[in-house]
């Protein structure tokens, strides 16, 4: 590739920093509009046209270099995205079924750039830059608005936890959890002017994230310690973060925690069994890509939320979202490809030196932690186009070159 650093190391950068807030496409959805919005709809309008740029970018120099996908790259993308598009031909509502596999396809041009020139020069320090800065100010403005109590309707429909930019506070710490431990594994494995900024980066990410009083955003930050300490060959500190982490869930079982409603403690349960229900009566390739809320009126259970509601959107649980929208064949998918990418991860790791595994093992936690919040939280489709599909090509790319200040 001839000067990657003029055209595609920025569409890289541009496209990963944008696809972090994805939230702010809500403008955009076929769902009913629910809750704050920060972004109207041209903003999401440009937000969307600037991937599609950056994506299309990656497409281009791909093309021109021949570039042979990484096998695991090509496992998990043809098993993700082909589910997806057979859901959504088969769904009820195929229009925004392809639509969704549109965006996927914009994160697998990315995906498959990533890992393909992550090494080359200016590639790697370029994306991280730009990533922890923009996760950095995203901290801060979380931060700000939750103290300024501005907007006020999203200080209000967030009950007084920090949600900043992400439109809800889970949203905002699943952001979170990712961003914290890609800066963590990057303060470890680079130097000079990188590494300080990624460890300056975590002061405000750390307090945005207990700010949120995330009780998923929680439970995925601790998945994700102990996958680190675990993974980096520290059991005794993980052995003790164990310890810690059941006497802290404990503590919140038996006590209230701030910003969460009492009569709203059994609003899961509710929604898991709708969630349940859709996923019973399209069993093999589900009712389609974001048509749950289309579903969701014929099956809702007793004292429901509402149609049209939040809690009417998604069953609040990834993986009984994708049960339901894409099926049997979208959950065996989703095994397939996080298994390809586990595999593949760990055999670039083996061969490379303790300090070099600082980031990948990061990116994987980070990972970790959204698969654990994704019990309580989340869509699982959307998780999959604009979260699992982009950091997945960063733990290939990061396992397999190193760190970003080595190149």
């Amino acid at each position: 590739m001839t000067k990657p650093w003029r055209v595609t190391a920025p569409a890289l950068a541009a496209f990963f920093v944008v696809v972090q807030f994805y939230t702010s496409l809500a403008a955009l959805s076929p769902t009913p509009p629910v809750g704050y919005l920060i972004a109207g709809r041209a903003v999401a309008a440009a937000l969307v046209a600037l991937m599609a740029l950056c994506a299309a970018i990656c497409a281009a120099q791909l093309w021109r270099d021949r570039a042979v996908p990484l096998r695991a790259s090509r496992a998990l993308l043809l098993a993700w995205i082909g589910a997806a598009l057979i859901a959504s031909l088969l769904g009820v509502d195929p229009l925004s079924g392809l639509q969704v596999v549109g965006v996927m396809l914009l994160a697998a041009a990315f995906h498959l750039a990533l890992v393909r020139y992550y090494a080359y020069p200016g590639v790697a320090s370029g994306l991280l830059w730009a990533y922890l800065w923009a996760g950095t100010l995203a901290a801060v403005l979380a931060l700000g608005m939750l103290l300024t109590r501005v907007p006020a309707a999203l200080y209000a429909d967030n009950q007084g936890r920090a949600a900043g930019p992400f439109v809800t506070t889970n949203q905002c710490a699943v952001f979170l959890v990712l961003f914290v431990f890609v800066a963590l594994g990057t303060a470890l494995s680079a130097s000079g002017r990188l590494r300080a900024l990624a460890t300056l980066s975590l002061a405000p990410a750390l307090a945005a994230l207990a700010a949120t009083f995330s009780l998923g955003g929680a439970l995925g930050a601790a998945a994700g310690a102990l996958f680190f300490a675990f993974a980096s060959g520290a059991r005794r500190v993980a052995a003790g973060l164990a310890v810690v982490f059941v006497a802290a869930g404990l503590g919140i079982a038996l006590r209230p925690v701030t910003g969460h409603d009492p009569s709203g403690a059994f609003d899961r349960l509710r929604t898991w069994r709708a969630g349940l229900r859709v996923a019973e009566l399209f069993p093999l390739s589900g009712a389609g890509p974001m048509a749950y809320w289309r579903v969701y009126p014929a099956i809702r259970p007793p004292n429901g939320d509402p149609p049209g509601t939040f809690g009417a959107l998604h069953p609040h649980d990834a993986f009984l979202s994708l049960a339901g929208e894409t099926g049997v064949l979208g959950l065996a998918a989703l095994g397939y490809g996080w298994w390809c990418l586990g595999s593949a991860v760990r055999s670039s790791l083996q061969r490379r030196p303790p300090r070099e595994r600082w980031l990948a093992l990061g990116v994987c936690a980070g990972l970790a932690g959204t698969l654990v919040q994704g019990i309580f939280d989340t869509v699982g489709i959307v998780q999959m186009s604009f979260v699992w599909i982009p950091y997945a090509a960063l733990a290939l790319a990061t396992a397999a070159a190193g760190p970003a200040e080595a190149k």
